[in-house]
């Protein structure tokens, strides 16, 4: 089903949703990756197979991309990491010991984790070894969002992969794309849910992303405390949780800061937008040119002061994007790291037993 691109554009420009980024395969957009004047957030657009829009590939913005080969049936080979069990997401992971010894903690921990996706065919084995980490990472999330249409993806340097609509999953390699070092985690929604819920899709997305980070950030503790449990409280390991946790403190408070910043700086705008409207009545039924030298001045004062609200509040979307994309990195590191480390460290554990019985 053939669709207007321009018509959608018009739209989406319309609720303050700007696209940025297109992915397009043959011609077709596949994704959209679009920017929320009102929260200074970005999100990703589906077009699902059904709908054609159409889009010049040597447009700027416009990115070819290509499907990265991934089964998501039996294990990686060597691998050690299982992943969440979709319907535990929120579970707590214990860890039991019988007779002073470990049992296979690998194996308790898949009981509560589904099997890692296999990939295949990727241009280089730097980059197999950091999509299977984050697969495994979607894995362990992808519960979050299972009962509910909004997904979410993950992009690092020139990679997306994506949760599709089914809780399936995507891989693409973006073609000529001056690819991130960090990890970019954005909520994902197809073209239909976009029509049906435009009127309130900031809010949402906020709340699913909230939501998200609130359970990685239980998670967090969780893992913290489990690998404290294997080290038997390393006073080395305290001092690291404790320094990551004010730094994730940190970025929180500086984002609410920020964000309130904007939601005044908003509100000074819609007032002094609302004052410049008034001045039109206000001088409607008067000719003389005292009263039309007294509006000019009414309306460079306000206009003036547009343009101090619109410098402020450029500076403070530069600045949420900023700390945002710190936080973002640090949450998604520390939920792979932590993870991770449990099952490292048990390896250890299990080496020392075994050569204390020699």
């Amino acid at each position: 089903m053939p669709l207007s691109f321009s018509k959608l554009e018009k739209l989406l420009v319309k609720k303050g949703l700007i696209p940025k980024k297109y992915f397009s395969i043959d011609g077709y957009i596949v994704y959209m990756e679009i920017f929320n004047i009102k929260n200074s957030d970005c999100f990703m657009v589906y077009i699902q197979s059904k709908y054609d829009i159409s889009i010049d590939e040597h447009e700027n913005n416009v990115y070819k991309i290509k499907y990265v080969d991934i089964t998501e049936d039996g294990h990686i080979p060597n691998d050690y990491a299982g992943e969440i069990d979709e319907n535990a997401v929120e579970e707590e992971i214990d860890i039991e010991t019988k007779n002073n010894q470990y049992e296979d903690i690998t194996e308790q921990l898949e009981e509560k984790y589904n099997r890692p996706i296999s990939l295949t065919n990727t241009k280089q084995a730097n980059d197999t070894i950091k999509l299977k980490e984050v697969f495994r990472q979607l894995r362990r999330l992808k519960s979050c969002t299972k009962n509910i249409k909004y997904k979410f993806v993950i992009m690092f340097s020139d990679y997306l992969c994506c949760i599709r609509r089914d809780d399936t999953y995507e891989c693409f390699y973006i073609s000529k794309f001056e690819g991130i070092a960090d990890k970019k985690m954005m909520i994902s929604i197809d073209l239909e849910t976009l029509y049906e819920n435009i009127d309130c899709l900031s809010d949402d997305i906020k709340m699913v992303k909230d939501s998200i980070y609130h359970i990685i950030e239980k998670n967090h503790v969780r893992h913290t405390e489990k690998i404290q449990k294997l080290l038997d409280i390393n006073s080395k390991l305290g001092v690291f949780c404790d320094s990551i946790a004010k730094k994730k403190s940190k970025y929180s408070s500086y984002l609410s800061k920020l964000e309130q910043l904007l939601t005044d700086i908003n509100i000074a705008e819609e007032k002094n937008n609302s004052k410049l409207k008034s001045i039109e009545s206000k001088y409607l039924n008067r000719s003389n040119m005292n009263s039309e030298i007294e509006k000019i001045h009414q309306i460079q004062k306000y206009n003036n002061e547009q343009h101090r609200i619109n410098v402020i509040k450029q500076d403070l979307i530069r600045n949420i994007l900023l700390v945002k994309a710190k936080k973002e990195t640090l949450s998604l590191t520390i939920d792979s790291v932590m993870f991770d480390n449990i099952i490292m460290i048990d390896s250890i554990t299990k080496n020392f037993l075994k050569v204390s019985v020699v």
